[in-house]
C-alpha cells in the first residue's frame, strides 16, 4: 500500500472531520479533558489536537491564567481549530503546525493530552515517549483510543469497496491498524502506559453506540485516516463511494467503543 501524508489526508477531509464534531469527537474530548483532572492555571499540551475537541475544554478549565499549546499536522483542522477557538473568545491557546513527535514546546507541561491519534505515529512507542518527556514531574499523560472491534462495521465495509480499487490492499494490515491492535484492550493499553515509563496508570472503558446513516458515513471515511485507503483517480472514489455506502444501507449503528488511559511521569 502506498504511503499517504496523515497530515495532507486530514487537511483534505477536514469539513468532513468537523461534520462529525458534534457526534463523536467533541464528546470523545470533552472526556479526554474530564479524565485529566485539569486544574485552573496549568499548562497543558494537546497533541494532534484537530479542530479543538480537547483544546477547547482543557483551554475552559485552565482559565486565563494557564495555558493551552494545540499542536497538529493538518493546516485544514488547525484552522478550523482556530475558528472555533475564536467563536468562543478563548485567547489562552497557542496552535502550531507541526509533527509532534519531533515538536518541543519553550515549556514544560502539566498535562498532555493526545485524543484518538498515537496510532497514526510512525513508531508510536517513541512518539508517546517524547510526550511525556514534555511533561513536569508528576505531570499527567492521558491518551484514548479504540477497543477491540469499534469503528465496525465501517473499517470492514470501506476496506472490502477499496480493495475492488486498489487489490494490493488485500491482506495488508495499515500502520494504524497494527498499533491499535497493541493497546485495544484495557489491560493491554495499563501495560503500555506502564511500559512507557509511567506511573499510577489507570484505563477507563467509555462505550459509545451511534446511529449513522450512509450519508455520514462516507463523511467518516473522507475525513479520517480511512481517506488514505482511497485510489487517487476521482471515477474510481466514486465507485468506491458508491459500493460503500450500498453495504452500509440506510441506517447502520457504529461500536464507538473507547478506552482512556492516564498516567504520571515519575515526580
Amino acid at each position: 500500500m502506498s504511503a499517504r501524508d496523515p497530515g495532507l489526508a486530514f487537511t483534505d477531509g477536514a469539513l468532513q472531520f468537523e461534520a462529525w464534531s458534534d457526534k463523536l469527537w467533541d464528546p470523545m474530548g470533552r472526556d479526554v479533558v474530564q479524565a485529566a483532572v485539569i486544574r485552573p492555571g496549568e499548562k497543558v499540551l494537546d497533541a494532534c489536537c484537530g479542530t479543538g475537541a480537547a483544546t477547547i475544554p482543557a483551554a475552559l478549565a485552565v482559565g486565563a491564567d494557564g495555558s493551552v499549546d494545540g499542536v497538529d499536522l493538518s493546516t485544514g483542522l488547525l484552522r478550523m481549530a482556530a475558528a472555533n477557538l475564536s467563536e468562543r473568545s478563548i485567547l489562552n491557546t497557542t496552535l502550531t503546525e507541526a509533527d509532534v513527535t519531533e515538536w518541543r514546546g519553550h515549556r514544560t507541561f502539566d498535562a498532555v493530552l493526545c485524543s484518538y491519534s498515537m496510532f497514526f505515529f510512525a513508531d508510536m512507542e517513541a512518539g508517546v515517549e517524547h510526550l511525556a518527556s514534555m511533561l513536569r514531574p508528576g505531570g499527567r499523560l492521558v491518551t484514548s483510543t479504540w477497543v477491540e472491534g469499534a469503528l465496525e462495521p465501517f473499517a470492514g465495509l470501506i476496506l472490502a469497496a477499496a480493495i475492488k480499487e486498489r487489490p494490493r490492499l488485500a491482506g495488508v494490515v495499515p500502520l494504524p491498524n497494527q498499533n491499535m491492535a497493541r493497546v485495544n484492550s484495557a489491560e493491554k493499553l495499563s501495560s503500555w502506559l506502564t511500559d512507557r515509563g509511567l506511573e499510577h496508570v489507570s484505563v477507563s472503558t467509555h462505550p459509545l453506540t451511534l446511529s449513522v446513516d450512509a450519508d455520514m458515513a462516507w463523511a467518516l471515511v473522507v475525513g479520517s485516516g480511512w481517506r488514505t485507503l482511497l485510489p487517487r483517480d476521482p471515477e474510481a472514489i466514486a465507485r468506491v463511494r458508491r459500493d460503500f455506502m450500498a453495504s452500509v444501507g440506510p441506517q447502520v449503528q457504529m461500536n464507538s467503543d473507547a478506552l482512556i488511559g492516564i498516567g504520571s511521569i515519575p515526580a
